[in-house]
């Protein structure tokens, strides 16, 4: 598909669009006048060969019939502000700076101009509404202030573009999947003929785009397809359900499940940290047997409906290379996944890994440059496989580009393998192989039509686009997602943080407290500081039992020097015993313990003083 050149005007509250045709450098007379057309529609090519036409005339009304087709190939799609029109082999795109109104839009009438082999379209917009504060109409585009003489004089010395085709040169982010056909809503009109025709829809596809109607494949096979009627829908309807079928399978949870780090099965390498090996490669014997019999087949082995190999001349020598040349890096960027995916040993889903990735075998899908290639399988990327991470396709992009540089024969023995898995894959997938590998196999295989020098053109201008290619034109919000998940796991850590800052000194005022009760439960009594020996004798050793009076002494008998002996023994036990208790509370009740035990100690002594003074004195009695 080519973006054509489209020329509009703006009269009222309608925008009119000037559409030229794609073979527009064909031959005046191979251009139907509306008569001839009409003829040839109601009478057939038959009726002219039998009115005694000679076989000049017989060849007029051929081309009369082929290029009346051409012209009724269309395909139309509108948006708000975006008119997409398909005519035959190419692609024009049209944004609007003011919205279509697309109320009660039944009916479209195109003109057709054979004489510029132009199509013509009236859309009605929406009148421009005043943004308030603004200082311009909603829907319309900026407009720039107005110059002077001098200035313009300028601007036109200098060709200098000027701000509104500068904004214009800009291609807008377009959301393709809201665009809405409306080529069953359209007419075709020749000139300023009465007589309207309806567009059809007769489109080619496969390989240079060289094959049309129906798929020669088995039921078996069409289930495999996502597009089984090819034919029926132009490359730009494949597109848009592609797109549309990829937005219905994204998965949000499972692109943040691989965002921060690849799910990872055990036991498997990280596919981020494998490094191809482009330059060693084998071939198996299976393998040389396929590519012998593929170099081998001419194209007169092949279906009639096959075109592929000699190239019509009706179509563009680039329009056909450059559709070709898209078509091998989308196939070599699915390669390049497989390949790091499973360290280059294929599985039983190597068939179904390849084939997803590439919307060439899915979708019948023709690309005409670079950046809707690496796009396309960027958004694949992230939808249907196993790793679901961008970085990782933008690794498999790099390493197709390594491969386009110097790994020919590594691309010729993976194009052979993926053959082989589809051909003995289940489901089979053999219409892939009828329709684009073999053909591009035969391409790489040919040194003139597929140069080494050819091919490290194409790595250099992967390379480029690659560095222009950004999330937001994948146009499935991941942007937003990665956003969110950002702040949810900020979030996360702000919880981890507080918690984690406030347990340590609940933690150690819980165990104080727990401290402080099991002391005051051993002691049985209240912790005072503001005690007198007695009492802090009576708290640390609650087993003893000395009779000690402060201040005044006692005369003690005779009888009791004995028990002062016994209770001094069962005072050591006790501290002992005291001793063991301390130890296995904790450091806070330690440190008690010890000023207990020598304010204790010092008492004992003190009372031992006293008792033996009572001896002496009585004794001296």
């Amino acid at each position: 598909m080519l973006n054509g050149q489209i020329t509009h005007s703006y009269v009222g509250n309608t925008c009119s669009v000037v559409i030229p045709h794609p073979h527009v450098k064909e031959k005046a007379k191979s251009t139907p006048s509306p008569d001839e057309a009409e003829a040839c529609c109601e009478r057939g090519a038959e009726a002219l060969v039998d009115s005694g036409a000679t076989a000049s005339a017989e060849a007029t009304g051929a081309t009369v019939h082929v290029n009346l087709d051409r012209i009724r190939n269309v395909d139309i799609f509108i948006g708000d502000n975006d008119l997409y029109f398909y005519a035959d082999v190419k692609l024009y795109k049209f944004h609007s700076r003011r919205t279509f109104d697309l109320r009660g839009l039944k009916t479209l009438v195109i003109k057709y101009d054979t004489n510029e082999n132009c199509y013509q379209l009236c859309l009605r917009c929406l009148p421009p509404v005043a943004i308030p504060g603004s200082g311009r109409a909603a829907g319309s585009a900026v407009t720039p202030k107005p110059k002077t003489a001098r200035k313009e004089y300028i601007a036109a010395f200098l060709n200098l573009p000027t701000l509104a085709d500068t904004l214009q040169d800009k291609e807008p982010l377009v959301h393709e999947w809201k665009l809405k056909r409306i080529t069953d809503q359209c007419q075709l009109q020749l000139d300023a003929h009465e007589r309207t025709y309806k567009l059809t829809n007769s489109f080619r596809y496969g390989y240079a785009s060289g094959y049309s109607g129906p798929l020669q494949t088995s039921e078996l096979d069409k289930s495999t397809c996502r597009v089984p009627e090819p034919e029926r829908l132009s490359p730009l309807q494949r597109r848009l359900e592609r797109i549309s079928d990829e937005m219905k399978r994204f998965s949000r949870d499972q692109y943040k499940m691989n965002f921060v780090e690849l799910q990872v099965p055990a036991g498997h390498q990280n596919p981020l940290r494998f490094k191809p090996k482009i330059h060693e490669t084998s071939m198996t014997q299976e393998q040389a047997h396929l590519l012998h019999n593929l170099c081998s087949r001419t194209a007169a082995t092949k279906d009639s409906t096959s075109t592929a190999s000699s190239q019509s001349i009706n179509q563009p020598e680039r329009r056909v290379q450059n559709e070709i040349d898209c078509g091998l890096i989308s196939i070599v960027l699915a390669i390049c996944y497989d390949v790091r995916t499973t360290n280059n040993e294929p599985t039983c889903e190597s068939g179904w890994t390849r084939s997803i990735l590439c919307p060439l075998f899915c979708y019948f899908e023709q690309f005409d440059n670079y950046r809707d290639v690496l796009i396309a399988f960027l958004r694949r990327v992230i939808t249907y496989p196993l790793y679901r991470n961008f970085e990782l396709g933008r690794q498999c992009i790099r390493d197709a580009i390594e491969v386009l540089r110097g790994g020919r024969n590594w691309l010729i023995n993976q194009l052979l393998l993926t053959h082989l898995q589809f051909a003995s894959g289940e489901p089979c997938r053999d219409s892939f192989n009828n329709y684009y590998l073999e053909d591009y196999i035969r391409y790489v295989c040919n040194a003139t039509a597929c140069s080494d020098e050819h091919l490290r053109l194409l790595a250099r201008n992967v390379k480029n686009v690659l560095m222009d290619v950004t999330k937001r034109q994948l146009d499935l919000g991941i942007i937003e997602i990665e956003t969110e998940l950002i702040q949810e796991l900020m979030q996360e850590m702000r919880i981890d943080a507080g918690s984690g800052s406030e347990s340590p000194s609940q933690h150690q005022s819980n165990i104080a407290d727990d401290d402080v009760l099991d002391t005051d439960e051993a002691s049985g009594l209240e912790d005072d500081t503001t005690t007198d020996d007695d009492s802090v004798i009576t708290d640390s050793f609650d087993s003893m039992d000395l009779r000690l009076i402060e201040n005044d002494v006692y005369a003690v008998d005779e009888e009791n020097e004995g028990d002062v002996d016994d209770g001094e023994e069962d005072q050591s036990e006790v501290e002992e015993e005291d001793h063991e208790s301390n130890s296995s509370t904790t450091t806070t009740s330690d440190a008690e313990g010890n000023s207990v035990i020598e304010q204790c100690t010092s008492n004992s002594e003190a009372a031992a003083s006293i008792s033996a003074s009572a001896s002496a004195s009585t004794s001296t009695k």
